[in-house]
């Protein structure tokens, strides 16, 4: 696993123990299942975002030895490509560059800043705050930022941030273990894009996955998940593409009230057994 900047890595080793407990001790259920109404407590859907080849790699041998269903929520424009997301290209820059000086520069708006990256303390910090602006800008005018550092820098891809390629999506659905949902082209915050580029990036992503796999793809996960992410007109969108669940970031419980186009998560850390069970123990009497 690469660098840990957000704390949502497990080993494969936790993760597996994470799988035996939920084996074991809960209903595994897939998207499919919530069209029905007979849904028994305690019931758990497992998720990931982005396709990323670890999946494949890690994940997808343990669900297998288990026999436990998940859905992964794959960025079309990565498959084949070999094109990293842009937070890992962020991290490269400032974490694999040997050219890296005390200081990085970043003009916004026509307005120039200043970045000290002399120590690790200060370049986390400046990775942090760098990922919130870069965050702000539209996608285009992002990566051509990131492309004039790569190119200042000489910096490559690297192959440990890659996605899935096209044969292992077939194959992690010919399984029949694992759902493949959409999760846009570009993973844009899509609040953040036009109307037209958000069905344009919805769309695309959903009609990649179908003409791929021959099927029809009824579930979408929006990057990044929170309120600053997207908002009723993005759930709208979603609706009118023929989506029957789109799925977020907030923390709660799915109950049957739920809005079907806002559907809660929770994020898992590299826990322990213990802290695994302690913390699904919170989650499920948090209500």
């Amino acid at each position: 696993m690469n660098r840990d900047l957000f704390n949502i890595n497990v080993t494969p080793d936790n993760f597996e123990r994470h799988i035996r407990i939920l084996k074991n001790y809960y209903n595994v259920i897939t998207f499919n299942d919530l069209k029905r109404n007979d849904i028994k407590e305690p019931s758990v859907i497992i998720t990931f975002d982005d396709g990323y080849y670890d999946n494949y790699k890690y994940a997808f041998p343990i669900l297998k030895k288990y026999q436990v269903p998940a859905t992964i929520f794959i960025t079309s424009g990565g498959v084949d490509t070999g094109k990293e997301f842009w937070w890992d290209r962020l991290e490269t820059v400032l974490f694999e560059n040997k050219n890296l000086r005390e200081s990085i520069e970043l003009d916004i708006l026509n307005q120039r800043h200043i970045f000290d990256v002399s120590d690790d303390k200060k370049r986390l910090h400046s990775f942090y705050t760098l990922h919130h602006m870069l965050f702000s800008l539209h996608p285009n005018e992002r990566d051509m930022m990131l492309d004039r550092w790569y190119e200042s820098y000489g910096l490559k891809v690297n192959p440990n941030n890659r996605t899935m390629t096209s044969s292992e999506l077939i194959e992690l659905y010919q399984s029949q273990l694992v759902t493949l949902g959409a999760h846009t082209i570009h993973h844009p915050a899509l609040k953040q894009i036009s109307r037209e580029e958000q069905i344009q990036e919805i769309q695309s992503s959903k009609l990649f996955l179908e003409n791929l796999l021959h099927t029809d793809i009824d579930i979408f996960a929006y990057p990044f998940g929170h309120k600053e992410s997207f908002d009723q007109v993005t759930e709208q969108i979603v609706r009118d593409l023929g989506f029957t669940y789109s799925v977020s970031t907030k923390r709660a419980q799915l109950h049957s009230n739920t809005n079907p186009f806002s559907i809660p998560r929770y994020g898992i850390e590299d826990w322990s057994e213990d802290e695994f069970i302690r913390q699904i123990k919170l989650v499920w009497f948090e209500n």
